[in-house]
């Protein structure tokens, strides 16, 4: 260990919402979201902890987990001259001998999809909106970090994450002194842009790359928050909006020396009980096109639940994504992945983006979506999906968008229909906004509004959050299951239960209010505003 002086060459670092396990659940990292006026800095301490030794990160988001295993890989530095740092202890671990600065971003703004929808929650709950997101708010005070603002001089700094669109769009990344914006899959060139920053070669403010091969790959060194452990990147169901789209078409990695290295770092060093298969569509793992390879999945799947089982029987598997036409394709195959992942009554979270009803934002907007279906059975296939994954104990986070580019009311009123076919499965229904780029640097609050306003659209959100929050409810004890500590377990348990109650309540009160349009806009927060206005 060097002195605390000297500092590591490297430091890798996110904002506290991001990098904290959140108790050992991941899932309840969703509060991060609400205005930094909610959450206090004890709060923030407590339920935002990262688990650290001397500074360094026992656990880590995966992403910086991947950046940090590149490097190394690559022979950028030496395994002890890089760390991942919890952004509560930084003077632990910068010093002089830092050179490099990396900060990885999932909302650094407050401009999100999660973000837009807890504006959407406490405004239609008539609950006070002040302060901006706090995710938004740990990401500004790595900035004012006193030993960020020591070692300014002869360090850079490199921000990277699904995020960054927020920084260059807002131009933030220039107003806060960011040297170096990475976009896209750090391990094609994120090694060669470090070598360059620590050699001191000039680079572009904005470095966006391809994606990565998989032999370029490495597997993690530190152990990553969640269990997670990828399988997969990429789907190549080309939809116009989608971050994974830029991955290309679906690169599944072999269990063999990768997959299982990773399983083992999380389970041995990061003392995880639960193995989380990440993809962007986990029942297209080994697939070569659109259409699933059953064969690679259950091996997949078989694998990984015998590696975990010689852990030990209290040892799972869980996985996180999928699409509806996936499962409605192979039903076979996820009730057979199922009896290793769900195993006797086990019931776990899955997410599947719907995104929309209509047929014909689909075929404009994402053309793989339905595939092998066409865009007319879209809505049959989604509400048979949900139905497959329910009789295999799956509850469905299901997001659906609205605004999208060129969206009318009659495609918002197939949403509702949708909406309404839905309505009696286990399905978390989640309504995210979207918001053009080049909107964003005035008029954030301003859209969100009049979404809400706007009477089809208004109607939907409220009808989605209600029927959100009525699964939430009944389904909380899961949300907080792989929380470590017992108490607080059940603390957060009962509190989230009785929060989510009251919110359906409040919406349910809400929906004849704005049938009558008498819902107010409210001031926007004069924090969020300097925020968007003010250069750091």
């Amino acid at each position: 260990m060097k002195a605390v002086s000297e500092g590591f060459k490297v430091v890798l670092t996110a904002e506290g919402a991001t990098a904290s396990d959140t108790l050992g659940a991941s899932v309840a990292g969703f509060i991060s979201a609400l205005p930094d006026s909610y959450i206090k800095p004890l709060i923030a301490r407590t339920y935002f902890r990262v688990k650290s030794r001397n500074g360094i990160a026992e656990r880590a988001p995966y992403g910086l987990a991947k950046v940090e295993a590149s490097l190394v890989a690559k022979g950028v530095v030496s395994r002890d001259e890089v760390v991942i740092a919890s952004p509560y202890e930084l003077d632990k671990v910068i010093g002089s001998n830092t050179r490099v600065l990396g900060i990885y971003v999932m909302d650094p703004l407050g401009l999100s999809f999660g973000s837009g929808i807890v504006y959407w929650i406490l405004k239609l709950a008539g609950l006070p909106y002040r302060g901006i997101p706090f995710i938004a708010r740990s990401f500004l005070e790595i900035f004012t970090n006193p030993a960020v603002k020591a070692h300014r001089n002869h360090m850079k700094i490199v921000v990277g994450g699904p995020a960054t669109w927020q920084l260059t769009d807002t131009g933030y990344h220039r107003k806060l002194g960011v040297d170096v914006v990475y976009e896209g899959e750090f391990e094609s060139l994120g090694p060669s842009v470090f070598s360059r920053l620590l050699r001191g070669e000039p680079l572009p403010p904005v470095v966006s790359a391809p994606p990565a091969k998989l032999e370029d790959i490495p597997t993690i060194l530190t152990p990553a928050n969640g269990g997670l452990v990828e399988v997969s990147r990429g789907c190549g169901r080309g939809c116009s909006f989608c971050t994974p789209t830029l991955s290309g078409a679906i690169k599944s990695l072999p269990f063999e020396g990768h997959i299982d290295q990773e399983i083992r770092v999380n389970i041995e060093r990061g003392g995880m009980k639960d193995i989380n298969l990440h993809s962007e569509e986990f029942f297209r793992y080994g697939a070569k096109g659109i259409e699933p390879n059953p064969e690679k999945v259950i091996e997949l799947t078989r694998k990984a639940y015998r590696l975990v089982k010689s852990y030990g029987d209290e040892y799972t598997i869980s996985t996180d994504f999928t699409t509806a036409a996936a499962v409605a394709y192979r039903p076979k195959m996820v009730e057979e992945a199922a009896q290793y992942i769900n195993e006797g009554d086990r019931r776990t979270f899955i997410e599947m983006g719907i995104e929309t009803g209509s047929p014909r934002l689909l075929r404009k907007l994402m053309p793989g979506k339905a595939l092998p279906y066409t865009p007319e059975q879209y809505p049959e296939v989604v509400e048979q999906a949900i139905g497959i994954l329910n009789d295999n104990r799956w509850v469905v986070v299901g997001t659906m968008i609205v605004n999208l580019p060129g969206e009318t009311e009659d495609d918002v009123i197939y949403d509702l229909e949708l909406l309404d076919r839905i309505k009696k499965l286990r399905v978390i229904t989640f309504p995210l906004p979207f918001i053009p780029m080049g909107a964003l640097r005035h008029t954030y609050f301003t859209i969100l509004n009049k979404m809400l306003l706007d009477p089809v659209r208004g109607q939907f959100i409220l009808e989605a959050l209600s029927k959100a929050f009525s699964e939430a409810a009944a389904d909380m004890d899961m949300a907080v299951e792989k929380m470590e500590n017992p108490f607080a377990k059940v603390i957060i348990g009962r509190l989230g239960k009785t929060l989510a109650s009251m919110l359906v309540k409040r919406y349910e009160e809400a929906m004849s209010e704005l049938a009558s349009r008498r819902l107010k806009v409210p001031e926007v927060s004069e924090s969020y505003t300097t925020l968007r206005t003010t250069a750091y």
